[in-house]
């Protein structure tokens, strides 16, 4: 906290002693410089210290890992890029949101001919993270993901969306205080398809 200094009196003082010497006009605009300095420094730190207080306990990250979907004997796995966003409750406790989305397709055979498919997935989740170290921890999940499969063929296109219960569980290793390598693996039993995946990347503090 920055505490403005009690300048009201030395002002008046000093315009008093300025009088008398007739050259009060210079003073004057010296103090009213310095005062509009400290108030702006103030500002400033006022408002440096609530941004901080606002992003503190968020994070971010990036990802890149293997999506495999298992359904009626026809598996499909893509390469996916991931985006995560997350707020820390305490130092065990976090929410955070996952967003997956394909960026290599796999090429599957149906029906004799070939098509290109690939999954996409939202979830959320409930984070709780056991420290072994102090750089590296352990986490385990629990949320609701909403799943997208899409295939691409000759025979035209088509994808489905159904929504369900994931679990998961991963590892992080603190390089620094704001930045770590996260790994995870997460699992879907959804009214029989099965998503399973990994991935690793790196998430960033705030």
């Amino acid at each position: 906290m920055i505490l403005l200094p009690n300048s009201i009196r030395t002002t008046l003082i000093q315009l008093t002693i300025a009088k008398q010497r007739g050259n009060h006009a210079g003073i004057i605009k010296e103090e009213v410089l310095h005062m509009n300095k400290l108030f702006f420094v103030s500002a400033l730190a006022i408002c440096a210290s609530a941004n901080a207080a606002v992003a503190e306990g968020f994070y971010a990250g990036a990802t890149l890992g293997s999506v495999e979907l298992d359904v009626d004997d026809v598996e499909v796995q893509s390469t996916n890029l991931n985006a995560l966003i997350g707020f820390e409750v305490n130092q065990t406790f976090a929410v955070e949101s996952e967003f997956s989305f394909a960026v290599v397709e796999d090429e599957i055979d149906v029906d004799g001919g070939t098509v290109d498919a690939s999954t996409n997935y939202a979830g959320i989740f409930a984070k709780a993270s056991f420290p072994l170290s102090s750089e590296f921890s352990a986490h385990a999940r629990l949320g609701f993901v909403n799943v997208t499969f899409e295939a691409d063929g000759d025979g035209g296109s088509a994808s489905a969306d159904d929504s369900g219960v994931a679990i998961g569980a991963g590892a992080q290793y603190a390089v620094s205080p704001t930045i770590a390598i996260r790994g995870d693996a997460t699992f879907a039993d959804i009214d029989g398809v099965d998503l399973t995946t990994l991935t690793i990347g790196t998430v960033f503090s705030f």
